[in-house]
């Protein structure tokens, strides 16, 4: 009897398959900046609205660190990539950078109005007889020097805590 040796079939060549990298997080990553820029906004809004109810301005000043940590659970929730501290506050920065911008926006387009004469005697009007804090800030943002300082304080506060609350919105939230 012959036995036929069968060659056994060669086994199917191995493909690499790639293995996604996490994007990094910066303006060039869209998710990211999307991300960010409705963290901002909605952070900017929180504090403006919590900023005007009588008793709730220290939480207002807590709602720009939530906003970073918001961007971060945003961005972990659309992608499922755990985001490391650094990175973490790094959307939390751009989240306050637009939030800083949509403020700069703002805060033209109202020394712009206060160019009229008769809109800033209404505004001063309105004001001075019910808060006197904001008479003494439209005396001071008819400055250069108190624009200038005006847009450094907002810059430094809307970019330093958003970027601590993305930062720590990473560490916590790391622990799923």
């Amino acid at each position: 009897m012959f036995v036929e040796e069968v060659e056994a079939p060669a086994p199917p060549p191995l493909i690499a398959v790639p293995v996604p990298v996490p994007a990094r997080i910066g303006f060039h990553n869209l998710l990211a900046v999307r991300v960010a820029l409705m963290a901002g906004a909605l952070g900017l809004c929180l504090f403006v609205l919590l900023g005007q109810l009588p008793g709730l301005q220290v939480i207002a000043i807590l709602s720009p660190v939530a906003s970073g940590v918001f961007a971060v659970h945003l961005y972990k929730r659309k992608t499922g990539q755990r985001l490391s501290m650094a990175s973490g506050a790094h959307l939390g920065w751009i989240s306050g950078i637009f939030g800083f911008l949509i403020t700069t926006l703002l805060f033209t387009a109202f020394a712009v109005m206060l160019t009229n004469p008769e809109l800033a005697d209404a505004v001063r009007q309105q004001a001075g007889a019910t808060r006197p804090e904001v008479m003494q800030a439209l005396k001071e943002i008819q400055t250069a020097a108190g624009i200038t300082k005006a847009l450094l304080e907002s810059f430094v506060f809307l970019t330093l805590l958003p970027t601590f609350g993305g930062s720590l919105g990473a560490k916590l939230l790391d622990r799923d």
